[in-house]
């Protein structure tokens, strides 16, 4: 299991890190859709914080587990809130923009399965 935690550590620190990258550099693709949910461009950057410290609290978590538990626990949490910003902003019934909402609920499920994994290995 000590395995599955550790490349499910680094399959996610590398998403959230590419992720929280594009949000502080506020690209226009991840912008457009932000400013659509009504998420202004301190809000993204404030998120693109976040995601990238959990991205290195799952990196550091390799040499203590409880930074990665930490870190793995508040991504999810933080895509907890990303799903609510889509459910108020109805994507899910709007074809066009489904697949982004969809995005966190997949994120929050490999999230929250990876601070599982941490917490369940020995």
């Amino acid at each position: 299991m000590l395995l599955a935690a550790t490349i499910l550590s680094a399959l996610v620190a590398l998403v959230f890190l590419l992720a929280g990258a594009q949000k502080l550099l506020l690209r226009p693709q991840v912008t457009a859709n932000l400013l659509r949910l009504g998420v202004g461009s301190t809000m993204t950057r404030t998120i693109g914080v976040l995601e990238t410290a959990g991205a290195l609290g799952l990196v550091a978590g390799l040499l203590w587990r409880p930074i990665a538990v930490a870190a793995a626990a508040g991504l999810t949490l933080l895509l907890i809130g990303a799903i609510g910003y889509h459910v108020r902003a109805r994507d899910f019934a709007h074809r066009r923009h489904r697949s982004h909402a969809a995005a966190p609920v997949l994120l929050a499920v490999v999230a929250a399965t990876t601070t599982m994994t941490l917490l369940l290995t020995p």
